[in-house]
């Protein structure tokens, strides 16, 4: 047995790991990229989050139609509630999303120690289906334009 397999099996709980290997073709780990379930893409929108009551505004740094990631001045705690309002573009127009979502991870990042910024990884828990739609279609839309990887 290998280094990494030892590894794995040491921190191994339940089985997790084999469940993993099985869910695989040819038996491989997932990776983060993997395990989603929506197509995720870079890209730069205004966001307006409510938190109990007081308005905050971010910028996304990726979207998909199960949530966004985000950078904001403010520490928000994860499995924080939020609601969101954001607007895609769509052709001329622009189309008004707006959805409630939690806090699924906050990040440090260190820029000063005078200003603390967080990234904030949000996922959509009450987002109807047209806008889940809008949002599929557009995500799919800019993958389709992006250049390819070398």
């Amino acid at each position: 047995m290998g280094c990494e397999e030892e590894l794995f099996h040491a921190n191994d709980t339940g089985g997790a790991l084999d469940r993993l290997r099985r869910s695989q073709p040819g038996g491989g780990i997932m990776t983060p990229t993997e395990r989603r379930r929506s197509p995720r893409i870079a890209e730069r929108l205004a966001l307006a989050i409510t938190e109990a009551g007081a308005q905050l505004t971010a910028e996304t740094n990726n979207l998909s139609a199960s949530g966004a990631y985000c950078t904001l001045d403010q520490f928000l705690a994860p499995m924080t509630k939020l609601q969101l309002r954001f607007e895609l573009p769509d052709g001329s127009r622009r189309r008004l999303i707006r959805c409630s979502g939690v806090v699924v991870r906050v990040e440090p990042v260190i820029t000063n120690a005078d200003h603390g910024r967080y990234h904030v990884a949000i996922f959509f828990t009450d987002l109807a289906a047209r806008d889940r739609t809008a949002i599929v279609r557009f995500v799919r839309q800019r993958l389709s334009v992006s250049p390819a990887a070398d």
